[in-house]
This record gives C-alpha cells, structure tokens and sequence, in this order.
C-alpha cells in the first residue's frame, strides 16, 4: 500500500509544478509602452525595464529617467532600470512589501504583486495596505 501512494506522490509532483505561477520572467506593461523582467535575489523579487517602445528620446539618444526629483539620477538610462524593489512572497503567487517607482512622473509607490495565471496584477499605492492606488495588468511574455 505504502509502494502505491508514494507512486501516486511522485506522478502527482509534475502536475503540481505545472499549476504552479511563477512572478520570475518578463511581462509586459498593460499600455505596451515597456517589458519588465521579474527577478530575485536573496529573499526579494525585483523588477527591471529591458525592453521599451520608445527606447530613445527626441534626439535619438537613450531613454533616460528625466522626472526623476533626484537631479544627480535624470542622466541614467530607463533601460536596465530597476523600477521594482524589495517585494517579498507572502502568499500563494502573492508579493509584496516592495516599492514600485513609475518614471513617467519620478515617484515612488508601495507595491504588492498577485500572479493570476499569465497575467501580474501589479498594485501600487500610497499606503501600506494598497488601499488607496491603482492596479495594472502585465503579461507574461514567452
């Protein structure tokens, strides 16, 4: 009996990890304007811009961080920025306790994740609690 539950086990774990929604990977912004690549390190999940729609300014140079109130930080470049920070898995598919920080106006934003099959619904807000902001939906690229 011992020999065919454990079988059981063992055929059920590929199932399992198919169900499983990983936030590591790309997805890209709701309005199309960038992809945001999903990555972790140590015990957070981050996110940086590697891919955007209007990669260069009027001048064809780089698209760099030009709202951002740190003046020293306007000349960086948007690609490779990290514009998620510091999220933490507290849940099923569920993060957050990160910042988002949105360089189309150079603010800062809490930020929690849910991972909802190939779509990230992305919330940031002015509260701790979320309850007060909007949420975004990225999607998976492959």
């Amino acid at each position: 009996m011992k020999k065919v539950i454990l079988s059981l086990i063992f055929l059920m774990m590929p199932l399992a990890a198919a169900f499983a929604q990983d936030v590591i990977g790309k997805w890209k912004l709701d309005d199309g304007s960038a992809v945001v690549e999903v990555y972790k390190s140590g015990d957070a999940y981050n996110g940086k811009i590697v891919w955007l729609a209007e990669p260069t300014e009027a001048d064809g140079s780089p698209a760099v961080d030009n709202n951002n109130p740190d003046k020293a930080l306007r000349s960086r470049q948007l690609i490779g920025l990290n514009m998620l920070s510091g999220l933490k898995a507290t849940g099923k598919n569920e993060y957050s306790g990160g910042k988002i920080y949105d360089p189309g106006n150079g603010k800062t934003y809490n930020c929690s994740m849910t991972v909802q099959g190939d779509v990230l619904k992305v919330r940031g807000s002015l509260d701790k609690k979320g309850l007060i902001g909007r949420t975004m939906d990225w999607f998976r690229q492959k």
